[in-house]
């Protein structure tokens, strides 16, 4: 009995010698004062083994293996330290982190167009100019709702040579089946009892094709405006303006300036904006020669039209065509137009007040002659009508789906041609009527 308790002594005295590899207070004690972050209590990441045998105790010395297991201690204490601090560094980084808010995306601002912007400042201006769609709220002049139901009436009958039925089929099949589905191809042809020159026809034909061809290049090719002007010229010359027998001219002002005392005004704005063509009536032709030469003796320093161009500022201009390429902002095109028109009308009404010796207050502002315009954005050509209303603001209303047209078929631009036609044939007649006898005739 007493020899089986003195081995259980052994083996326990054996056991208790190999704490030393399991920790040293010492060393828990430092690197806890070290370490200024709590934590739980300090266990080194050791394998518990079972206690040595009496015969291993022997062959080893109790100090020998203290020393060794005080090593081993210090390296494991001293990476267990290591990993505290990188922990207690990451949490101090992690609570000083910057706090990052999202902005929601409908609290976020985009800058405002500057488009618009102006656009909504010519409503302020004196006189104010303001852009709106055809509307029967609209009060509109008689001279206006003549010629808005004129040019409808002209387009809504049958304005194609029906000789034509068949090179347009064969040229756009897709759309002529839109036309024969919803039965417009009888609106759109003439009677076949209405027979046309060949030469005509074929010259018509050619025309067309050629706009047509030129306009499908700079589409496909995302070409600039300057090519899509071409295009615009092409369009105007089959209406055979700028012959010596047409009464007006195309003109490229592109680079000139609109007279700023015929702009509207603005407290915080300017408004000096620039068109790409007018027609204007050309002092080659005999009638308008004779009409404006001795207005122009009589008044060598007066300015017949907006602009402060040499010879642009000599005739009357009555009708404006602002281009932009395919993909353009209509916006920007609509502000140009109508701050070109606005300018027109007051250049105009200055004149008919001088010409008839009336006071601004006698004239009603009502019974001036619009001013007719186009913004074409690529193959669409939008025709507009500005006026000058009874309290001498401006009015430029527009677009007409009826008088919409352009240059992405050869139906469409067929449609296109009898309409600037008709226009030519209205300003060359009305308008000039007008003029002659309101303005010009008291000018010499």
């Amino acid at each position: 009995m007493e020899s089986k308790q003195c081995d259980s002594s052994i083996y326990l005295d054996c056991w208790l010698a190999t704490a030393s590899d399991w920790f040293d207070p010492a060393e828990l004690h430092n690197q806890q004062d070290q370490d200024s972050t709590p934590s739980l209590p300090f266990l080194p990441r050791r394998t518990l083994t079972s206690p040595p045998s009496p015969k291993t105790s022997l062959l080893h010395s109790r100090p020998q293996k203290r020393k060794r297991g005080r090593s081993m201690n210090s390296d494991t204490a001293s990476n267990a330290s290591g990993e505290t601090r990188a922990t207690a560094t990451s949490a101090t980084s992690f609570q000083n982190r910057p706090i990052l808010h999202p902005t929601p995306p409908s609290s976020r601002q985009r800058s405002p167009s500057p488009i618009r912007k102006v656009l909504s400042q010519l409503k302020l201006a004196t006189p104010s100019l303001r852009v709106c769609q055809p509307d029967v709220r609209l009060e509109q002049p008689p001279a206006v709702k003549r010629l808005r139901s004129m040019l409808i009436q002209k387009l809504s009958i049958k304005v194609i040579p029906h000789s034509l039925q068949t090179r347009l089929q064969t040229a756009d099949p897709d759309q002529f089946a839109v036309f024969q589905a919803f039965g417009t191809s009888s609106h759109l042809f003439e009677d076949p009892t209405i027979v046309h020159p060949a030469s005509y026809t074929d010259g018509l034909w050619q025309m067309a094709d050629k706009i047509y061809n030129e306009a499908r290049r700079c589409y496909d090719n995302h070409l600039d405006e300057s090519a899509w002007m071409k295009v615009v010229n092409n369009v105007l010359e089959s209406a055979e303006l700028g012959q010596d027998l047409s009464m007006l001219r195309v003109h490229s002002i592109q680079t000139q300036s609109i007279d700023p005392a015929f702009l509207p005004k603005h407290v915080s704005q300017s408004f000096a904006k620039k068109a790409d063509l007018a027609l204007a009536f050309s002092s080659d032709h005999p009638t308008v020669a004779t009409a404006i030469e001795p207005v122009q003796k009589a008044n060598p320093d007066m300015a017949l039209s907006q602009m402060t161009d040499a010879y642009t500022s000599t005739v009357p201009l009555v009708c404006c065509l602002e281009v932009k390429e395919r993909g353009g902002d209509y916006n920007e095109a609509i502000m140009q137009l109508g701050i070109w028109s606005a300018a027109g009308l007051e250049r105009l009404r200055g004149l008919w007040t001088i010409s008839n010796n009336n006071s601004e207050r006698d004239i009603k502002e009502e019974e001036l002659p619009p001013f007719l315009g186009w913004t074409v954005v690529g193959h669409d050509w939008k025709f507009h009508i500005s006026w000058k209303d009874a309290s001498g603001n401006v009015i430029v209303l527009g677009p007409w789906r009826s008088l919409n047209a352009g240059t992405s078929s050869h139906a469409e631009i067929l449609i296109l041609m009898v309409l600037i036609r008709t226009v030519k044939r209205w300003l060359e007649q009305e308008y000039w009527a007008w003029m002659c006898r309101n303005v010009l005739d008291g000018l010499k």
